[in-house]
């Protein structure tokens, strides 16, 4: 697991932050898939969430999610949010961005964290 980065690359450049405190965002390998978990502290007119996939830290990065993940939070709390990314390939690395959609249709990137899938016996149970 990686912790929070800042903005990469210059096509995800905002011009304005938006109003969200992130607390965490998490990337986590499990049996052919990652885990991707982030945790909001409040969230001000906030739209939602994509999430963005590369397979190198620099490279290019892919929208993954079909629809907007819809904001959960508050101003005055946050909230849970899970994705599982299961277009991957065992034992390579992902590289993963959060953006997070004010109402007003600006944004914000956040990460990159990373995760390298596994393949598990399934009699250890994951």
């Amino acid at each position: 697991m990686t912790s929070i980065g800042g903005i990469g690359g210059s096509y995800f450049q905002a011009s304005v932050p938006t109003l969200i405190t992130l607390s965490s965002f998490t990337a986590t390998p499990s049996h052919r898939k990652v885990i991707l978990e982030w945790t909001t502290e409040s969230e001000v007119n906030n739209a939602g969430f994509n999430i963005f996939r590369a397979e190198s830290e620099g490279g290019e990065y892919v929208k993954i999610n079909p629809a907007l993940i819809p904001a959960q939070g508050t101003s005055t709390s946050g909230a849970s949010y899970q994705y599982v990314d299961e277009g991957v390939k065992v034992h390579k690395t992902y590289y993963y961005k959060l953006e997070d959609i004010d109402l007003n249709g600006k944004s914000m990137m956040h990460g990159p964290v990373s995760a390298t899938v596994k393949r598990m016996n399934k009699e250890c149970g994951a």
